[in-house]
């Protein structure tokens, strides 16, 4: 469905009622330092609550005065795995990810659900978020904390505590949504990066594997493009943005899941989709673009078994069931990726694109830049690491 703005649901309002049930009486028969403790978990929750509706407040405005049109596909899908009372009572989580093309994706894209989402925690999404940008200072830290992020060190590896704070998450059949792409993409080219090995650890560890969604989102460049002029804190209105819901590939990823689990092991190839599938006597295809055309991140379109992994990992010394066991982990990542990739095919069949197989463009222009500036700005290539940045 399309909502033009003047159309978009009333935004959400970030006031909330408070409860007074609790009788003087009844606080009397509770110990001091229970009763300390109650109010202390009591004002944390209230305080995170007021921070949620507050956001989804910012989120809802932004896409009804701050949007020419805002177009959603398989909302009402989504809403009925989220709100699912199969999914809850079996214990399984709701793993969401997403395309990451601007610092104004998360949260504004969640201004698309219904304003009852925000009533409950429950119901709203966990996050990771980067320590380098916000948790930099200890108000900011504890507005994203209260607004359901946890704090993640970009390279600190797939073993760190905001990964197991995620597959808590799930375990417990929260929500917990993902930019596996760990960077915005500040390219001109919508082509996903390659996918950050932390998501495909989640799935290999929940007790039970979540539904999986895949997002795909396009017009937030053009909210806050790459660079921009000040304020730089202020977003371009006026754009039209997509928000698609894919459907669940639950059932598509469950397999390979489960032979990695059974055999510590990559996935047999049958399981995966032609585009990844290869021979052990395959060569990864070079990379669509050269390493100096700064247009688009040096990447690899498909393929996930690349030699250079290979080579890296045993040049670590890393032992034979180790090496097996990333090669698993980045396969199902590429598997995710790929997944992603065919929503954003769908959504630009529907938008009718002469060709739809062809990635957008985006409107950043960093990667563009001298690669003097390219470099002071931290815009690297696709699978190199920056200090700091989007």
């Amino acid at each position: 469905m399309v909502w033009a703005t003047a159309r978009l649901a009333k935004p959400f309002t970030a006031a909330a009622s408070s409860s007074t049930a609790a009788s003087s009486s009844a606080a009397a028969r509770i110990p001091r330092a229970a009763f300390a403790s109650a109010s202390m978990s009591s004002t944390a929750s209230s305080s995170s609550n007021y921070t949620i509706r507050a956001v989804a407040a910012f989120s809802r405005a932004m896409l009804r005065y701050g949007c020419r049109n805002v177009t959603v596909r398989g909302l009402d899908r989504f809403l009925t795995h989220l709100h699912s009372s199969e999914r809850l009572s079996s214990n399984r989580g709701l793993l969401t990810y997403c395309n990451h093309i601007s610092v104004l994706d998360e949260p504004t894209i969640w201004g698309t659900l219904p304003a009852s989402t925000f009533r409950n925690p429950d119901t709203v999404r966990w996050t990771l978020g980067a320590s380098d940008i916000m948790f930099t200072k200890p108000l900011l830290s504890k507005f994203f904390r209260n607004g359901q992020c946890i704090e993640t060190h970009r390279g600190g590896g797939i073993h760190q505590t905001a990964i197991d704070d995620a597959i808590a998450k799930l375990d417990q059949a929260k929500w917990v949504h993902l930019f596996p792409e760990g960077y915005v993409n500040v390219s001109t080219s919508s082509k996903l990066r390659r996918f950050k090995w932390g998501i495909a650890r989640m799935l290999m560890e929940a007790k039970t594997l979540p539904t999986i969604v895949p997002i795909w989102i396009t017009g937030f460049d053009r909210m806050m493009p790459e660079p921009r002029e000040k304020p730089k804190w202020l977003p371009r209105f006026g754009n039209d943005v997509t928000i698609d819901f894919g459907e669940p590939i639950t059932d598509s990823i469950q397999p390979v899941v489960r032979a990695i689990q059974q055999t510590n092991n990559v996935a047999p190839q049958h399981l995966l989709p032609e585009r990844l599938r290869f021979t052990a006597a395959e060569t990864p295809a070079d990379s669509p673009t050269s390493p100096s055309d700064r247009s688009i991140p040096q990447q690899v379109a498909t393929e996930w078994n690349t030699s250079s992994l290979i080579s890296t990992l045993n040049q670590a010394g890393g032992e034979t069931a180790s090496v097996n066991l990333a090669l698993a982990r980045s396969q199902l990542a590429a598997l995710l990726r790929y997944h992603l990739g065919q929503v954003g095919v769908q959504q630009r069949r529907a938008d009718g694109a002469s060709d739809p197989e062809q990635d957008a463009i985006l409107v950043h222009t960093e990667s563009l830049r001298s690669a003097a500036t390219h470099a002071k700005n931290n815009v690297l290539c696709d699978g190199e690491r920056k200090n700091v940045g989007v």
